[in-house]
Parts: structure tokens; sequence; C-alpha cells
């Protein structure tokens, strides 16, 4: 049976659609998709189909993690995507899954609607509204705004956010420990530990394999959707952790451990050092025991490196190696950064995907920017290795160069290019992208001193300070970035040669801080003695600073006194209206 011959979005296959007069079929996939392979195995064989597809439609296909620039114009609720376009790549209609028999009703009316309507299609897309800066800047409003969002749309019951479909929510999670910790909200840490909790007992986690499903179907966790994601392993990674350091329980350690034992089971390249994109939905094999599943070919891993995903995964597995005390975790995610920067060498900004035989594919985007950069200033405290830093630095720098917009404020998310073609000639500022990369700027000001990447991490964020609301529960990644801006920097400065007893010793300590508004910054008395000087420090005894704000406490050479003394030094600040 005929199959039907998917093109690349690129510009040879709208150069075919405006040639031949026909319009084109986008099909927006994921590798881990089981609606996509559903359609794959119904609609897209049907011989009609296949026949009216391949004779009078242009057919795109793209997948979702490969081409987020794509999905985030072209997406219409979900996946697969089913998006009919004209050949200058505006919509004329479209939707998700969409069966044989409708498909084929579909096909005939956008073909009759095409024929006649040639050159005059008006795109179904809303148009794509920029944030427009302001002369007000952020304030704890906002921060209040986010935290009053998280509270009211927590489910008592059991645990997260809303009705079903029940995603984790791993930022609104982590913004509602920062709220606990750092202003005593106690309603916040329930909020963190019934939904860990919940999501750790219900069918979200995977109790033979471990790590976690994508979502949940129903409202109490119990019946997931079936496909692991890297990047949600790596986020729920981190809140288990944080929450774990915050509350010494048990479980959320317990949780951590399996998120990992999971992702170097199944997502990880050991011997090169890498973590793959994905591991496929099938409900079938997950319903089955160990036993079983031995028995059985394991779901499908899209072994595509993608550098966000790996950069969030790099990031999580330092602050476990640091919180679980377990050495090699740390020493595998800085082998998977160094082949990562290795990987992107051809290109000078950060390719977006990876897959052996293909070579480094696409760059430039703000994802892999800010991920990035956050996890190079997450190697540089973990290893004490300035290269990191001076890495993180040169990033940065790239990125304000290509994606900042210098008048408007703000980052767009991908680069300015002829070959941009349809709905991507118009570039975007997507909040959660921009929050990433003000975070990752306000942390290189605080630990190399330069002042301009903290001024433009503040033009980034105030940017958004009129539109975050509109953006609900997702906007507590903000909530995060606007925090660190208001209230960090928690800063731990430590002075000494970086091969002493008293450096490891002191280093450890530091690390185990919890990270929210934290940096650390190692200064050699040899290397480091003009900076040394101009902050007032003393040269000669191997000793730790801490800062909040502007207000330090004296030398420390206790490893045990760094995290008491950074609870001293912090004001609890009383809510106020």
């Amino acid at each position: 049976m005929n199959k039907i011959t998917w093109l690349d979005w690129g510009q040879d296959a709208f150069e075919k659609a405006r040639s031949s007069g026909k319009p084109i079929l986008l099909d927006i996939t994921g590798s881990w998709c089981h609606w996509c392979h559903v359609m794959d195995e119904t609609s897209y064989s049907d011989p009609v189909i296949v026949s009216t597809i391949s004779k009078s439609f242009i057919p795109i296909r793209v997948d979702t993690d490969r081409r987020p620039d794509v999905n985030r114009r072209y997406n219409l609720g979900g996946w697969p995507t089913t998006a009919f376009l004209d050949s200058d790549g505006r919509i004329i209609t479209g939707g998700t899954y969409i069966p044989p028999q409708q498909l084929r009703e579909v096909l005939r009316s956008v073909l009759d609607f095409y024929s006649t309507n040639k050159g005059k299609v008006r795109s179904k897309l809303e148009p794509r509204r920029l944030p427009v800066p302001r002369d007000e800047s952020v304030s704890e409003k906002i921060t209040r705004d986010i935290a009053t969002t998280i509270a009211v749309n927590f489910d008592i019951d059991y645990g997260g956010f809303g009705s079903e479909p029940k995603f984790p929510h791993p930022e609104a999670l982590d913004y509602a420990l920062l709220r606990y910790r750092y202003q005593g909200e106690k309603e916040m840490l329930t909020v963190v530990t019934k939904t860990l909790d919940r999501m750790a007992s219900g069918g979200m986690y995977d109790q033979v394999e471990q790590g976690f499903f994508r979502y949940s179907t129903t409202r109490d966790w119990s019946v997931p959707h079936f496909e692991k994601m890297a990047e949600d392993n790596a986020k729920l990674l981190i809140v288990y952790l944080h929450a774990f350091q915050l509350t010494g329980k048990a479980l959320f350690r317990d949780k951590a451990e399996g998120i990992i034992g999971y992702v170097q089971a199944y997502l990880s390249d050991l011997e090169n050092g890498g973590f793959f994109g994905s591991q496929d939905a099938d409900e079938q094999y997950y319903s089955l025991n160990l036993a079983a599943r031995k028995n059985r070919k394991p779901p499908a891993v899209d072994r595509t490196l993608y550098t966000n995903y790996n950069a969030v995964l790099i990031s999580s597995f330092l602050l476990a190696s640091t919180v679980l005390e377990q050495e090699e975790l740390g020493k595998f995610a800085l082998k998977v950064l160094d082949r990562i920067l290795s990987l992107g060498k051809e290109s000078s900004a950060p390719f977006h995907y990876f897959r052996d035989g293909e070579g480094a594919m696409l760059s430039g985007f703000l994802v892999d920017y800010g991920t990035l950069v956050n996890a190079l200033l997450d190697a540089y405290e973990f290893s004490a290795k300035p290269a990191y830093l001076e890495k993180a630095l040169k990033t940065a720098d790239q990125c304000i160069e290509n994606l900042n917009d210098k008048d408007h404020q703000g980052f767009y998310d991908i680069p300015l290019s002829e070959s941009n073609l349809g709905e991507l000639k118009t570039r975007d500022k997507p909040i959660d992208e921009n929050s990433i990369l003000a975070t990752a700027l306000l942390r290189l000001s605080w630990i190399s001193g330069l002042e301009r990447y903290s001024k433009i991490a503040r033009e980034t964020l105030d940017l958004f300070n009129q539109d975050y609301e509109r953006y609900a529960i997702a906007a507590s990644i903000y909530g995060l970035a606007v925090d660190s801006y208001l209230n960090g920097p928690i800063g731990i400065t430590i002075v000494a040669g970086s091969k002493s007893k008293e450096f490891m010793k002191l280093r450890n300590s530091a690390l185990k801080v919890y990270s929210a508004r934290r940096y650390l910054l190692y200064l050699n008395p040899t290397k480091d003695s003009e900076r040394i000087s101009i902050l007032g420090y003393n040269k000669t005894t191997p000793a730790a600073y801490v800062c909040v704000g502007k207000t330090c406490g004296p030398p420390i050479q206790d490893p045990t006194q760094l995290e008491p003394s950074v609870t001293s030094l912090l004001e609890v600040k009383p809510l106020t209206s």
C-alpha cells in the first residue's frame, strides 16, 4: 500500500505549494504521542486518504520537540495537530486527531474552499500579541498575585491544580516552596506536600519502572497519559529534591531517586554522555507487572539529544548529586554538559537537537540559550571550574546580541532569518522562555558582578508586568524570576585555594543551601586578589562570606555555620496587602 511522503518544513515544501497551487497539510506530531500513532495507523493508512493527500496536497510533517517554533505558532489544541494552510502559511482550518471518515470529508471541503478562495485566505489564527513595555517596574504585587493564583487553583482534595486533565505544573510547586521558605506561608507547603504525595502514590508515577508519566487524565491522578518526557522528569526531580531539603520527608527523597533510576535506565546515553528526549506511550505495556514487562519490548525511546531538555536534566542531576550525596550523578551531569558543548561547536549558537547520523540541527532558539546558561552556572557552582562561568558569559552575550529586542525589551524566541516561513515571520516573546533567560542573567550578574546583565533582566521582567495575569498558573515561572530580582541575592563567596580541604568542605556545605535566590562565587587568593580586595575580604584565611542582599555576616570557617548564617540574615517578610 502506498504511504504519504511527508516533507520537512522548509523552502522546498512551500515552493512546491506555490508552484503547484495545492494547499498544505501540516501534521504536528511527537515521537511519544499516542494519538499521533493512532492517526498514522487509521486516517493516514486509509487508501482513499493517502491517494487524496498525495495527489492534491503538499504534506508537511513536523516533530513538536524538534520544531517548537512551528508548534508554538500552529498548534491547534494538542497533538496531533492537523492544520491546512495556504502557500503563504496562513491557516485555512484544522483540528487535532481526525478519524478517517471525517478526514475524508475535511479534505474534500478544504479542496473545494481552496479552489475558489486561493489568494484570499485570512488566517484562522489570532494575531500574535507581543507584550508592550510600560513605564512601570515589577513589584511585590506580582509575586503575591501569583501566589494567590496558586492557592485559588489548588485542588484541596487530590492535590495539584484544577480538574482533569491534570498536569503536574512543577514551576508552580517550586514557587510555592519558595513562598514557604522565605515568606513563611505554611499553606504553600500544604500545596506542595499534598500534590507530591498524591502524584507519587497514584497512576502518574510508574510504580514498576519508576519515573513520571506526562499527565493524568483523571482528577485523582489515577489514570495517566502514558508517555514519559525528559523535561517533565527533570523538573519534577528538582521539585522533589527541594521538597526533601525543606521537609526532610523520606518519600520525597525516594521519589527523587526513582526518577533518577528511570532516567538512567531509559533516557541516558551512559557511555557517551547525553539524555534522550522521551519514551512512547503504550497503555498495554504499562499495565503489566515487572515480570511481564521483562518479556516485552519496552516502548520506543526518542534518542534525539535536545539542548533544552539536556540542560534541565544536567541542572537536576547536579542538584541531586549534592542533596542525595551521590557524587557519580554530578560527574555524569558534567559529562553530558561537556558533550552538548562539544556537539555544538560547528555552530556559534546552541544547537536545538542532535541525532547520530543527522548532526546538530537548527540553532539559536531562546529556550536553548536560557536553559544552557543556567546549566553552565549550575556546573560552575558544582565544580568550581571557571571555564563553565566563562562559557555562560559568552553564551549569554551571544543571546543578547541575537535575540534581545533592544528597542522594546525582552527576547525573541527565534533568530531573525530570511528563511522564516509562514507565521514564523513574526517572532514571539514567550513569557516562560524570557523568564528562564532573565533568571540566568540575574545569576550571571550576581556571580560576575556585572550590572549590565541585571539591567537587561529587569527590563525583560518589566515587559510582562501587565501581561502575566492571563497565564494563570503558568505564570509561576515568571514569579520565580521576579522574586529573584526583587529579593535576591543570597550570596555565598568562598575565598580559598580550590584544592584545599577547607575549600572542599565549605563548597559542599554551600551547595546544600536551598538554591532559590542563591549563588556561589569562588575566589582564588592568588588569581582573584583584586576582586577579593574590592569586596573587602581576607585573602590569607580560607573562609566563606554570606550576604543576603547588601547585608553581610562575618567570615565563616566552620561549614556547619553556613545554613544558620543564611537563616539569621534573612528577614521573613510579613504578608502585606
